[in-house]
């Protein structure tokens, strides 16, 4: 089946956090908001579908994770990441984000250094405060137009004493699909000095063409002990309103202490519709995806070749994951909060501000690229007039 992803669908007044709430977010409501990280496109007829059909049994009651929940996981993670799973190792989270907190809260203590690496995926610094433990810095180095990990950072931070790092696997603004001896050496140093390895795997599925994916913790038996991987279909399958995650943990010691702490917590099951979009996304969502992919690959090539040719000053990166473009835009002269102003008042465009992300992404911008072709032009049409 051909998938149609040019349609435009206005999303305005159905409670869209990307469309209703711009004023707040921007003090203006008349823009065209690239933001947040859900899509512009349909969620797939084939959840819509399963979906509607529950709707017909008339009891929305207590459920419970049935086996077919737990077997989409495992049988989607051996076909797209070649990651063989056990049904016993997976968890569940409302989210990537509420688990991570859970995380934290269950093996760092009050005051504990996490490390992180910037820029980064915001909510990040976020939880690791909320819950009262250190943020410990790891920024990302840009060499010759390429994020790289700074290792000899990484491994002295870790032997301050971190006792936990949070990883964004593909790296969330930058568009980096980390590989094999990058993943490697980060999860041996954390190894050596006894520090929990949080993976964030969210946009997993989100590969360009000629990359990989590979899970930290399918790397080595010894890797896999000391990580936990958060995945999920909300990015994949646009789906994150039905708010269902998957935290999955190999080690059993690990995996009880989690599973207790959530129990603490009154840990909520999350909602029916969730995992019926999960089961039913998982087992036949791998044509539509790969439809999709194709898609953002063409949107990524259009914005980078536009910039190229209509505002030299800008730069992009090779964009190896997410449908996240991070763009440089240092070399217009502006300041931060100039920029911010041209781009929202001038251009009526709303991008995540770089500086959400860390220091590190001063004077950049992360651009969702997740909509039909016809609007990914207009937001470089007025991007051009404004910068003009």
């Amino acid at each position: 089946m051909k998938y149609n992803f040019d349609e435009v669908i206005p999303r305005q007044n159905t409670g869209s956090l990307k469309y209703d709430i711009n004023l707040q977010i921007f003090g203006s409501d008349d823009l065209l908001p690239m933001w947040v990280a859900d899509m512009d496109f349909k969620t797939p007829d084939f959840v819509v579908n399963a979906l509607t059909k529950r709707l017909e049994h008339p009891i929305l009651g207590y459920f419970y994770h049935t086996d077919g929940f737990y077997q989409s996981i495992v049988n989607w993670m051996w076909k797209r990441h070649q990651w063989k799973i056990e049904k016993e190792w997976i968890t569940f989270a409302p989210g990537i984000v509420s688990g991570l907190a859970f995380l934290i809260q269950t093996f760092t203590n009050n005051g504990d250094k996490i490390i992180v690496q910037p820029p980064v995926y915001h909510p990040f610094f976020a939880v690791i405060e909320k819950q009262g433990r250190q943020i410990v810095r790891n920024p990302l180095m840009l060499i010759e137009g390429s994020y790289q990990i700074n290792f000899s950072d990484l491994e002295e931070k870790l032997r301050e004493g971190a006792k936990m790092m949070i990883i964004s696997n593909p790296h969330n603004p930058v568009g980096r699909c980390w590989k094999l001896a990058e993943l490697k050496e980060m999860a041996e140093l954390c190894l050596k000095y006894n520090c929990l390895l949080i993976s964030d795997e969210i946009h997993s599925d989100l590969i360009m063409r000629g990359f990989k994916h590979l899970p930290v913790a399918n790397i080595s038996p010894e890797i896999a002990h000391h990580t936990i991987t958060c995945m999920a279909p909300s990015k994949t399958f646009n789906i994150a309103g039905l708010a269902t995650s998957e935290i999955i943990i190999s080690n059993p010691e690990l995996r009880q202490q989690f599973q207790q702490k959530m129990n603490d917590a009154v840990h909520i099951l999350g909602n029916v519709f969730g995992d019926i979009a999960l089961e039913t996304a998982y087992t036949y969502g791998e044509d539509w995806l790969e439809q999709l992919i194709d898609y953002l690959m063409d949107n990524v090539k259009y914005c980078q070749e536009f910039i190229q040719s209509n505002l030299p000053k800008l730069r992009t990166f090779d964009h190896e994951a997410t449908y996240l473009l991070w763009v440089d835009f240092r070399n217009l002269g502006l300041s931060h909060e100039e920029l911010c102003h041209i781009l929202v008042h001038k251009a009526k465009l709303g991008f995540n501000d770089g500086l959400i992300f860390g220091e590190e992404g001063r004077n950049f911008m992360r651009i969702n690229l997740a909509y039909p072709r016809s609007v990914i032009k207009e937001s470089m049409n007025r991007l051009q007039n404004a910068l003009k």
